[in-house]
């Protein structure tokens, strides 16, 4: 089983990095999990054909997780997806399909009217809630609440467990009390750094604004902290704010508190 990155930027549009997105992948058979910009040009990027991506998790709806979500659901169907699309998020998952299917319901009329089958267009729903789980032939998943995200209440992380491997995903947000369990003896733990610091020298913006972006996110120091207690062997970080800060500074930060294998991701790692 291996973490794909496959988009490690931030909101800012960046011509080195496509928007938040990552897969799963075990046996050559990828899974999704978010879907943000560029999402279809990178799962093509790292070898893998989009209409074959049949399941996708979402951790949450800020839009930088799923801008590329409805690109991807009618890429599929266009280049040869002949099977329904299965997807699994929080609370408002459902909404955020019927919403997004709407959006191309006059293109798919005229496609359909033209001939082209409709077999492919299907979504399966399914609302995950913290605690839940799922095991099928390529995987144990577990899903918690493990991070505070500002006011975005409905949130998840994802731990991955297949062929000796745990890789857990704990998604935007500080730390809470749930995830040292969660991800204990993880071989990949991922998570998203801010450096408030940065924010002002780099963004320009305000040390009242830094503190509020950093409220969002998890500080350097409370990711190492969380790793060393969860005694898992690898970070990976993406998603990092503000998206320009030194990677080597942000790992002398990290190492304070961990003295496990630190790695600042770069769209399309595979690890």
């Amino acid at each position: 089983m291996d973490l794909i990155l496959l988009g490690t930027g931030s909101p800012p549009p960046s011509p080195d990095n496509s928007g938040h997105a990552n897969a799963i992948v075990v046996k050559e058979k990828m899974y999704l999990l978010d879907a943000g910009r560029n999402v279809v040009r990178q799962i093509t990027s790292s070898g893998f054909n989009v209409k074959d991506v049949d399941t996708l998790f979402f951790t949450h709806f800020h839009s930088d997780h799923f801008t590329g979500f409805a690109d991807f659901y009618i890429t599929r169907w266009l280049f040869g997806a002949t099977h329904p699309l299965t997807v699994y998020g929080p609370g408002p998952v459902r909404e955020i399909v019927d919403r997004m299917q709407h959006y191309y319901e006059y293109d798919i009329e005229i496609r359909a009217n033209e001939g082209k089958p409709r077999e492919g267009l299907g979504i399966e729903v399914i609302e995950f809630s913290p605690g839940d789980s799922l095991k099928n032939e390529d995987f144990l998943l577990r899903v918690d609440k493990c991070t505070v995200h500002g006011n975005v209440d409905d949130i998840l992380s994802y731990s991955f467990e297949s062929e000796g491997r745990k890789i857990v995903i704990a998604s935007d947000g500080r730390p809470n009390e749930k995830l040292i369990p969660f991800a204990e003896n993880a071989d990949v733990l991922m998570m998203h750094p801010c450096l408030p610091k940065k924010i002002i020298e780099m963004l320009g913006q305000t040390e009242n604004m830094a503190k509020i972006i950093a409220g969002h996110h998890a500080s350097t120091s409370e990711i190492g902290k969380t790793a060393a207690k969860a005694n898992v062997a690898k970070i990976v970080l993406s998603h990092v704010t503000p998206p320009m800060a030194p990677s080597e500074e942000i790992k002398q930060e990290i190492a304070k508190n961990f003295d496990g294998e630190i790695i600042v991701g770069k769209d399309l790692m595979r690890i």
